[in-house]
């Protein structure tokens, strides 16, 4: 049997089970559809970083910075300043601060900016361009601080919104990377 037709029947067989045994299902896929599941990840479960077959892992280091020297400090680690791009991404990170303590006061820059561009926000990391937005209320709004213009994104770890700011403040930040 070729690989495609393992794999084809691999899937029959997982929708089979499925439909015919949802509640066994309803503790692995908690509130997630199929769907979302195969959309997020292109695979059922576990699995992670877009067929990449790797976890994604989350750091803040025990240091503050301005943006370019986060973008800097994680490029080192072999990470890069984090990435939200969908609400998985977003729940995965809130779950993953919450469990690690961080909360109420926290701010901390995400790879987000609109440095090339005004007002066109993308990943600092891949430069794409950025589809799945969590801005809080009047945001962004390229305020001006003492001469220098809000490029660069923060996220507010209390609400999990985004606020453009001077990419000059220092503040934590979040690295991440695919670790298998």
């Amino acid at each position: 049997m070729t690989d495609q037709r393992i794999l084809l029947l691999a899937i029959v067989l997982t929708f089979t089970t499925i439909n015919h045994s949802v509640e066994a299902y309803d503790a692995v896929l908690g509130n997630q559809t199929v769907r979302e599941i195969l959309t997020k990840n292109l695979c059922l479960s576990p699995c992670t970083g877009a067929s990449s077959g790797l976890w994604k892992t989350f750091t803040v280091p025990f240091t503050e910075g301005n943006w370019f020297e986060a973008i800097s400090y994680c490029q080192e680690a072999g990470m890069s300043l984090v990435q939200i791009r969908d609400q998985y991404d977003n729940s995965a990170l809130q779950d993953w601060l919450n469990e690690n303590g961080y909360g109420q006061s926290d701010t901390f820059w995400i790879g987000a900016n609109d440095l090339a561009t005004a007002g066109v926000f993308r990943w600092g990391f891949t430069n794409k361009r950025i589809k799945f937005k969590q801005w809080s209320s009047g945001e962004p709004n390229a305020a001006s601080i003492r001469g220098e213009t809000e490029h660069c994104v923060q996220l507010i770890a209390q609400t999990m919104k985004w606020n453009d700011s001077v990419c000059s403040r220092r503040l934590k930040f979040i690295c991440e990377r695919y670790a298998s």
